[in-house]
C-alpha cells in the first residue's frame, strides 16, 4: 500500500533534478553518469536525514497527530509550489510585454563538462531542497526506505533525460511546468497519506 506514496514521493523529490538537467542541457554542458550518479546519491542522502529527523520527531507526538501534521505540510508545499509558479509565470508575462528581447543565434559548439565544484554545488542544492518534503512526509508515515530508493532512481532518471534532451521543446514545456506538476504531486500525496 506504500508503493504509489512512495513513487509520488520519489517524483516529486526529483522533479527539481529533471528542471537542473534541461538547463544543462540548453547550455550544452554534459553531466556524465558518475556526476549524475554523485548528484542523485547525495540528494538521496539528504532525503534521508530528513525523514530521519521526521521520524525523531514522531517520538515526541502522538502518531496519528504527526500524521496529519506530517500530510498537511506535504499538501501546503504543494500549494506553495503551484503559487509560486502562478506568481512567477504572471511575472514572466509582465516583462515578456514590457522589454523587447532580440533573438540569440544558437553557435554548433562542442559539449562542455560539468566541473567537480559544479558538481558538489548541484548535490548539495538539490539535496537541501529535499529537507522539507522528506520531514513533511517521514511525520505522514512514509517510510525511509521506499522514499530514499524512489528518490535516487527518479534523480538519476530526471537528470538523465534533462541532459540529454535538454534542447527538446516537449522537455522545455515539462521543466516550465516542474513546479505545479511537484506541488499536484505533494497535494496528492498529502491526501493520500491522510486517508491511509
Amino acid at each position: 500500500m506504500q508503493l504509489l506514496p512512495s513513487l509520488l514521493f520519489g517524483i516529486s523529490a526529483s522533479l527539481d533534478a529533471l528542471l537542473v538537467g534541461i538547463g544543462y542541457g540548453l547550455r550544452k554542458v554534459h553531466i556524465n553518469l558518475l556526476q549524475n550518479f554523485c548528484i542523485s546519491l547525495v540528494s538521496m542522502l539528504g532525503t534521508c536525514l530528513s525523514v530521519c529527523l521526521g521520524n525523531r520527531l514522531l517520538l515526541f507526538l502522538h502518531a496519528s497527530l504527526a500524521d496529519r501534521i506530517g500530510s498537511i505540510i506535504l499538501i501546503l508545499l504543494g500549494t506553495y509550489y503551484i503559487l509560486k509558479w502562478i506568481l512567477r509565470s504572471d511575472d514572466l508575462n509582465q516583462s515578456a510585454k514590457t522589454a523587447h528581447v532580440p533573438e540569440i543565434a544558437s553557435a554548433e559548439r562542442a559539449p562542455a563538462r560539468l566541473k567537480p565544484a559544479e558538481t558538489f554545488f548541484l548535490s548539495m542544492t538539490l539535496s537541501l531542497n529535499n529537507i522539507g518534503i522528506g520531514l513533511s512526509a517521514s511525520m505522514a508515515g512514509l517510510p525511509l526506505l521506499p522514499a530514499a530508493v524512489t528518490t535516487l532512481i527518479f534523480s538519476v532518471l530526471f537528470l538523465l533525460c534533462g541532459n540529454q534532451l535538454g534542447q527538446s521543446r516537449f522537455l522545455r514545456l515539462i521543466g516550465n511546468a516542474a513546479d505545479p506538476i511537484s506541488g499536484l504531486l505533494l497535494i496528492g500525496l498529502g491526501i493520500i497519506q491522510l486517508a491511509l
